[in-house]
């Protein structure tokens, strides 16, 4: 439901604004109104946020919570602080990617080496002094070569360079592997060979410096001892930086938190009216807080600010939404959202929302244990993962939805789709694979769609009606009409109606059409049919409904089928893999159609969204008080300014 929002301003001296914001800060009750054009924070903290941010981005997992206890740094020993920890972070950090790049590096140029060892024994033990004697040089190359197309070519322009003056020998490689080299050539020859090697832009996996000068055989356990080494010297990496963080870990967080603090009322400053001995703020605040906040600005700055209710014309302009609903329903509250926030005279349809999407679901499921998976993963997820945001609040949804799933599978019968049906499990209405069920499942969907959709016309005549909107009253009135009168003609030709019900269905049908093209103005005659025609397509929108719940049906006795043929072994597997598939489309298609009929066939009766968030002053710093965390703040967003106080 909606919280009713009151616009106070607050008046004061101006040496005591920044008093003032904080106060209203710790409370985080107050949205501040831009009365001016809104400023940015000083450069010089956005320039020490920016950087304690990048330290502690850098350090994350190795900071502890930080306690009650622990003191905020001033900004010069921020500064101190900062000056000493970066360079030493960023070199720790530098030489830990080193280490990290080595432990993946490593093993495959000891594979590709290694495989060269057998190929040529005698030179794999020569080291470069030796092969100097002899007026040779030698050159191991790893070569990412996943196609074999660069060694062929290496080798045709080596014959042309050197005609027979060189030996080149290479390992087989196993696919996607890297291709050892190893280049044996006369040592006048290394420059034109390097000239080469640059020319032909060879992609090399070049041997690190520390293992120049070796023999083959050499580098290879060389590369080895390293590898069995780096474990160890990462781990010690991070003890050191373990314990050059350990010193500030409590004093960074909440000395950011404090900085961001200190930002936001900088900002929220420049949105007063300020002139050379006072200022003037504006806030929106919860009418039922209205004398809290009062009594806190009271108790802190005594006679040097005035709080004034300003009158309901003001408060008309640009008011935000604070919605506050039950806890189960707040994720349902993030889906409507999703799509737009509700606007001033908007109803909150977040109720609806959490009663109808999860109906909506077990519809379209409508399978006993499909239901029951969903049921447990999402309360596995909502109990497991309560405070990680989104995850838990998909767990509550997907709860709901598990458990309306179970209860349609009841009524339609359906464990695993046709299993339960073979093993016995009735149906407490009907089955859905069943040959009779496609008209009554498909005038289910219908009367479903007919009542959200009617339901939808309701709210839109009682908010054109509160909103004194005379036109939309009227075209809902007018489609309203209409549909009643289509009903009445269905049930009187199916014979459910009795004769006497034409007479009133046909004169419903004629008003409406009539009162629907009158509120449409001169065009009426050509949008009138068209609105009409899009609500009855929005009733019949409500078939899918019925479609994708045959579609799991039948893909459900696809995987049963499948499964009953070959060996039980076999079979069961198959099945498995295919009832897997289905419930990943079950938890995923559902909602998608679910959300897609509430979002544009109900809401489009009614809802018009567009409306801001309410973004209290310290929502953006820390977490909202109690009262207020049926709302999720966002960072503080600046309303279009009005016209300036004089004073």
């Amino acid at each position: 439901m909606r919280v009713p929002l009151t616009q106070l301003e607050v008046v004061g001296l101006r040496p005591r604004l920044d008093d003032a914001l904080a106060a209203l800060q710790e409370l985080r009750l107050a949205e501040v109104v831009t009365i001016v054009d809104p400023g940015e924070a000083p450069p010089d903290l956005a320039e020490l946020i920016a950087r304690t941010d990048a330290v502690l981005g850098l350090v994350d997992q190795y900071l502890s919570a930080p306690s009650p206890g622990h003191t905020v740094l001033s900004d010069a020993e921020l500064r101190s602080t900062l000056a000493r920890l970066e360079p030493e972070i960023t070199t720790l950090l530098a030489t830990e990617e080193g280490l990290r790049g080595e432990a993946e590096s490593l093993p495959r140029s000891i594979d590709a080496l290694d495989a060269l060892q057998p190929l040529v024994p005698e030179l794999g033990q020569l080291d470069d002094r030796q092969l100097a004697n002899l007026g040779l040089a030698s050159m191991a190359l790893v070569l990412d070569d996943p196609d074999l197309r660069i060694v062929p070519a290496l080798t045709r322009q080596l014959a042309d360079l050197l005609g027979r003056g060189h030996l080149l020998v290479t390992s087989t490689p196993a696919p996607g592997s890297p291709v050892g080299c190893l280049l044996v050539l006369r040592r006048r020859d290394l420059p034109a060979v390097d000239a080469l090697l640059g020319t032909e832009r060879i992609v090399e996996v070049g041997i690190p410096a520390a293992y120049a000068g070796r023999s083959l055989r050499a580098t290879v356990e060389a590369m080895r001892e390293r590898l069995v080494a780096v474990p160890g010297e990462r781990e010690r990496l991070q003890d050191r930086l373990a314990a050059t963080v350990a010193p500030v870990a409590g004093t960074l967080q909440p000395t950011a938190v404090a900085l961001r603090a200190r930002a936001e009322r900088a900002v929220a400053a420049t949105q007063a009216d300020v002139s050379a001995r006072t200022f003037v703020l504006r806030l929106w605040v919860p009418t039922k807080e209205t004398a809290r906040i009062e009594q806190t600005l009271a108790d802190r700055l005594g006679r040097a600010v005035a709080v004034e209710r300003l009158d309901s014309g003001v408060q008309a302009e640009d008011q935000p939404v604070l919605l506050r609903n039950r806890p189960g329903w707040r994720p349902f509250q993030q889906l409507v959202g999703l799509l737009s926030w509700p606007a001033r005279g908007d109803l909150d349809p977040t109720g609806l929302t959490a009663l109808v999407l999860p109906l909506f679901f077990g519809v379209m499921v409508g399978d006993l244990v499909y239901g029951a998976i969903l049921l447990v993963a999402g309360w596995w997820l909502k109990s497991r993962r309560p405070r990680q945001g989104i995850i838990g609040e998909v767990g509550k949804v997907m709860t709901l939805g598990g458990a309306w799933a179970v209860v349609f599978g009841l009524l339609y019968g359906e464990a695993l789709g046709s299993l339960g049906h073979r093993l016995g499990l009735p149906a407490l209405w009907f089955y859905r694979g069943g040959p009779t069920a496609l008209e009554p499942l498909l005038l289910f969907a219908l009367a479903i769609g007919l009542v959200h959709v009617v339901l939808g016309l309701l709210l839109g005549i009682w908010t054109a009606a509160r909103g004194h909107h005379r036109r939309p009253l009227a075209s809902k009135v007018g489609t309203l009409l209409v549909l009643a009168g289509l009903f009445g003609l269905a049930g009187v030709a199916a014979a459910e109606f009795p004769a006497q019900v034409l007479t009133p269905a046909v004169a419903a049908l004629v008003v409406g059409v009539v009162v629907a093209c009158v509120s449409q103005g001169a065009l009426g005659v050509l949008l009138g049919p068209l609105d009409l025609l899009g609500a009855l397509g929005n009733v019949l929108s409500y078939l899918r409904l019925a479609a994708v719940g045959l579609a799991s049906t039948y893909l459900a006795e696809v995987a049963n089928q499948l499964g009953a043929r070959g060996p039980l072994l076999l079979g069961v597997l198959v099945a498995t893999l295919f009832h897997a598939l289905n419930l990943a489309l079950a938890a995923f298609s559902p909602t998608i159609q679910a959300l897609r009929l509430h979002y544009v066939e109900f809401f489009g009766q009614f809802y018009e969204g567009g409306g801001r968030l309410f973004a209290p002053l310290g929502g953006s710093v820390a977490p909202g008080p109690e009262n207020l965390t049926a709302l999720p703040v966002p960072a503080t967003t600046s309303p279009e300014p009005v016209p300036a106080v004089q004073h």
